[in-house]
């Protein structure tokens, strides 16, 4: 009796595994398949138009820019199909509109992630930019304008009592460990006068 138990607890652990197996390759599938039309984590979808035979995705980050250097992600699919295209040039310019010189850069497959087209431009005027996105491909050619807001750098006074304090604080700090290294030595150095 115990033979024949053998084999059957062998068939029902191997079912088992086959649809542990099966459960984790469909969830797998499907994570794969939302993710698909999710931002970059710490980008903002700027956008998502049709440029020609694409489907242009920009993605900037920080999400909210502020002068200076911000990145940006492209991605490029095939506006019938759907398709991610890999082996597009990208090429990115930006504008902006109140003063400032048009910026060019090019955008590169992420060795990471080959479907999102990356770079990094410098934005150093606050207000909005212009932000062409031209890509080429056996496809054809498209082009795409959309518009990001750039925020200055300087503070409201908000935090800055915040970090004054902090700052003054390290400082305290720093002297206080110095007072006390600088006291201790001299104690020691009185007890080993008085010992010899």
């Amino acid at each position: 009796m115990t033979t024949n138990l053998l084999p059957n607890l062998t068939l029902i652990r191997l079912i088992g595994m086959l649809t542990i197996l099966s459960f984790i390759t469909l969830v797998s599938t499907v994570s794969v398949s939302a993710q698909s039309d999710e931002r970059i984590n710490g980008y903002r979808i700027l956008g998502d138009t049709v440029a020609g035979p694409f489907k242009v995705q920009l993605q900037v980050s920080p999400a909210a820019p502020i002068t200076g250097t911000s990145r940006f992600a492209v991605r490029v699919r095939d506006a019938v199909t759907g398709e991610d295209i890999d082996d597009a040039k990208v090429r990115i310019f930006g504008t902006p509109s109140e003063e400032g010189e048009i910026q060019f850069t090019l955008a590169l497959n992420s060795p990471f992630d080959p479907i999102y087209y990356l770079s990094q431009m410098d934005m150093e005027n606050a207000g909005p930019w212009a932000i062409d996105v031209q890509v080429e491909s056996d496809l054809g050619q498209g082009s795409t304008i959309m518009t990001v807001q750039v925020n200055s750098r300087e503070r409201d006074g908000t935090g800055g009592v915040w970090g004054s304090a902090l700052f003054g604080l390290v400082i305290l700090s720093f002297a206080a460990g110095i007072t006390w290294l600088w006291y201790s030595s001299k104690k020691a150095l009185r007890r080993r006068e008085q010992q010899s």
